[in-house]
C-alpha cells in the first residue's frame, strides 16, 4: 500500500482518489492519514464558499481534520495548488454549538453595559460580520463544532437563517452579505452506531441546507495498520513490532464490530491514538501482560459487563497471553 505527502507536489498528482494522504501534524500531534478524494472535495467545497456537512463516528478525526488544514496552512495551500485554486490562507472562526441553549443566543449573548444588562452580537454574528467584512484575502469558513450536541430541537432550528449562501437578516433589518463565506458542520449524524452522541434529531429543514455532505469514517484494516507502521518508522521498524501492530489493529476492528452489533457500547471506539498508547506501553513495560496494557489504554472506563466479553475478543485475538508479573 502506498501513501502519499500533501507537501510533495509530485506524489499528490501520482495518487489515486482512494489511496491515503498523509497532512503535515499539527504541532505536539500525529500525522493524519486520510482518502485523497476526500481531501480535495473538502477543500474544494470550503474554497467555493459551500455550506459543508462533515460526519463520522467519534474518533475518525472530524475535528482533527479541520485543524490540520487550519492550523497548519501547508496542507491546505498544497491542496488547493494541486486543484488549480489560489492558495489564499484559510480564515476560520469556530463555533461550538453545545454551548447555546436557546434560538437567540446563535444571534444575542447578554452582556453588561454601564452596570446595565444589554444584548450584544453572538459570537456567531460577529464572526459573520467579520467575515463579509474581509478583504479577500483568504478563504473565510465558519465551523459548527459538534453540531449533534445541541441541547433541543429549536436550537438546532435556529441555525436555518443563518446557515446560508445569500444574504442574511438579523433581527432589526441589518443584512449580512454571506455569497463569500464557507460553512462546515461536523456531527455523528451519518454514524448510526453513535446515536447516542446525539442530542436531538437532524432538522430536516437544516439537512438540506448542505450542499456538500462528506462521512469521515474509520479506514480500513490494512490501512489502520499501514498508518501505524508509518507512524514508527516505516521500514525500519522490527518484525515482532510490526507483528504487534497487526495484533492491536486486529483487535481494534474486532472491537468495533461487536459495537455496530450492540455490543460493547461502553467501550470506547478505537482510535489512531489509542493504538498508539497500547504499542508505547507495550514497549514501556514488556512485563505487564498486553490484555492489562489494553485494559489501561483502549478500553478507557468501559463497564465490568463489558470486560468480560472484551477479554474474550482479547483472547480471540491475541491467544492467552501468560502474566509477565502484573
Amino acid at each position: 500500500m502506498n501513501v502519499y505527502g500533501v507537501d510533495r507536489p509530485k506524489e499528490f498528482a501520482k495518487a489515486g482518489p482512494s489511496d491515503l494522504i498523509r497532512l503535515l501534524p499539527v504541532p505536539g500531534s500525529t500525522a493524519l492519514y486520510l482518502p485523497k478524494a476526500l481531501l480535495e472535495v473538502l477543500v474544494y467545497g470550503i474554497a467555493s464558499h459551500e455550506i459543508i456537512h462533515l460526519s463520522g463516528p467519534t474518533g475518525s478525526a472530524k475535528t482533527s481534520l479541520i485543524e490540520a488544514l487550519y492550523q497548519v496552512p501547508e496542507n491546505f495551500s498544497s491542496i488547493c495548488r494541486a486543484l488549480g485554486l489560489p492558495a489564499l490562507p484559510l480564515r476560520l472562526a469556530a463555533i461550538e454549538c453545545a454551548t447555546v441553549e436557546t434560538p437567540g443566543e446563535w444571534y444575542f449573548r447578554r452582556g453588561l453595559l454601564n452596570g446595565n444588562t444589554v444584548d450584544e452580537d453572538s459570537g456567531l454574528v460577529r464572526a459573520l460580520v467579520a467575515a463579509a467584512g474581509s478583504d479577500g484575502d483568504g478563504y473565510q469558513l465558519i465551523w459548527l463544532r459538534e453540531m449533534g450536541r445541541v441541547h433541543n430541537a429549536p436550537v438546532m432550528g435556529g441555525l436555518l437563517d443563518l446557515v446560508s449562501k445569500g444574504d442574511i437578516t438579523l433581527p432589526g433589518g441589518r443584512r449580512i452579505r454571506s455569497h463569500a463565506i464557507g460553512w462546515i458542520a461536523d456531527s455523528n449524524y451519518q454514524s448510526e452506531g453513535d446515536a447516542t452522541h446525539t442530542l436531538v434529531t437532524f432538522d430536516e429543514a437544516l439537512k438540506r441546507r448542505f450542499t456538500i455532505n462528506l462521512t469521515l469514517d474509520y479506514l480500513a484494516t490494512e490501512q489502520e495498520a499501514e498508518v501505524l507502521r508509518q507512524l514508527l518508522g516505516g521500514e525500519s521498524i522490527s518484525a515482532a513490532d510490526a507483528e504487534l501492530v497487526a495484533k492491536v489493529v486486529q483487535f481494534g476492528q474486532a472491537l468495533r464490530r461487536n459495537r455496530a452489533e450492540g455490543n460493547l457500547q461502553s467501550v470506547p471506539p478505537p482510535t489512531i491514538y489509542g493504538y498508539l498508547a497500547f504499542l508505547r506501553l507495550a514497549k514501556a513495560l514488556p512485563h505487564i501482560s498486553l490484555q492489562t496494557v489494553a485494559t489501561s489504554s483502549l478500553l478507557g472506563n468501559c463497564s465490568a459487563e463489558d470486560r468480560k466479553h472484551v477479554s474474550t475478543v482479547f483472547h480471540e485475538v491475541f491467544g492467552l497471553q501468560v502474566p509477565g508479573g502484573d
